[in-house]
C-alpha cells in the first residue's frame, strides 16, 4: 500500500460538478443578476411557476420553516419567503452561487430570516435533520445525482414527520432528446433506460449558450419508476403530481411547439409519514 486514497466514481462526479458549477456562476450572473436585483427590490416578487405556487399554497407555507436543496442563486427560495414562510435555509455546494443568493437576500430585506450554507447533499450536517416543515427542489436537481436513493434518503431526513417536499423537475422523458447543433428541431437520441452518465466539458451556460472549456460535469438519467421507488423507500407519500408539455428548463425548448410534444416538466408533492 502506498497511502494513496483513490476517489470513487461517486466522489469524482460530485467534486467535478461542484467545480463546473462554480465556473458557471459568473457567467449566469452576467445574464441575470442585475435583473434579479431590480426584481427582488420590489416587495413580494415571486418567480416560481404556477404549479409550484399551487403546491405551496396547498401546504400553507405561512410561518413554516423551509429548506431548499441545490438552491443555486436563491431566487426560488426568496420567492417562497415572499409568500410568507418563516425561517429559510438554502443549501448548495457551489459557493459562488451562494454569494449571489446572499446579495439578493439582502436586497429583498430577508438577510436575517434567509440563510445559505455550502454543503455536499450526500453529507449534510447532522444538526439539520428533522428541522424543516417544507423541502423544495426546483428544475434540474435530480439529473445531477449519481445516487438517487441516497439523495432521497439524505433530503427526506431534513423534513419533520407530516412535512412536505415540493419538487419541480425536468421530465425524465425529456432526457431522451438532444438539441440540433445546426438549429434544426431537437430529436430523440438517447435510450430512456440509459445508465451511463453524460459527460460534458462545454460549460453550463444555459442562458447565453456560451461554449467554453469547463471542468467535466456529469449528469444522469432516472426513470419515472426510479423516482417513485426512491420516494417509497424513504416513507414518502405522493399527494399530487402533474406533467406539463411546456419549456421549463431551456433544454430542447423548441419541443413545446412540436406536433408530437413530449412531457417536459414534472411537478410532485410528497408528504413524509
Amino acid at each position: 500500500m502506498n497511502g494513496i486514497v483513490h476517489m470513487s466514481d461517486h466522489e469524482k462526479y460530485v467534486a467535478s460538478n461542484k467545480e463546473a458549477w462554480n465556473e458557471a456562476a459568473p457567467r449566469h450572473a452576467a445574464h441575470n443578476q442585475a435583473q434579479l436585483r431590480e426584481r427582488f427590490a420590489q416587495a413580494g416578487y415571486n418567480c416560481l411557476a404556477d404549479e409550484v405556487i399551487s403546491m405551496l399554497e396547498r401546504v400553507n407555507v405561512t410561518g413554516k420553516s423551509v429548506v431548499q436543496v441545490a438552491c443555486n442563486n436563491g431566487k426560488d427560495l426568496l420567492s417562497l419567503k415572499n409568500m410568507g414562510a418563516g425561517r429559510c435555509l438554502g443549501i448548495d455546494q457551489a459557493e459562488a452561487f451562494l454569494e449571489q443568493a446572499r446579495e439578493l437576500a439582502g436586497i429583498a430585506g430577508h438577510g436575517d430570516e434567509v440563510s445559505f450554507t455550502a454543503a455536499d447533499v450526500y453529507a449534510l450536517p447532522a444538526d439539520l435533520k428533522g428541522r424543516f416543515d417544507i423541502l423544495m427542489t426546483t428544475i434540474g436537481v435530480l439529473g445531477w445525482m449519481p445516487d438517487l436513493d441516497g439523495f432521497f434518503s439524505a433530503v427526506s431526513d431534513l423534513i419533520v414527520p407530516g412535512g412536505h417536499w415540493v419538487m419541480e423537475e425536468m421530465h425524465p422523458v425529456l432526457m431522451m432528446y438532444e438539441p440540433d447543433d445546426n438549429g434544426g428541431p431537437s430529436g430523440l437520441v438517447h435510450s430512456y433506460f440509459q445508465t451511463e452518465p453524460f459527460v460534458e466539458t462545454s460549460g453550463l451556460d444555459y442562458f447565453g449558450y456560451e461554449q467554453y472549456d469547463s471542468r467535466p460535469h456529469y449528469s444522469f438519467t432516472h426513470k419515472m419508476s426510479d423516482i417513485m421507488n426512491a420516494g417509497i423507500k424513504v416513507g414518502l407519500e405522493l399527494e399530487h403530481m402533474d406533467e406539463v408539455g411546456r419549456n421549463i428548463s431551456n433544454f430542447c425548448a423548441d419541443l413545446e411547439h412540436a406536433e408530437a410534444r413530449p412531457p417536459m416538466g414534472l411537478y410532485m408533492l410528497w408528504r413524509k409519514k
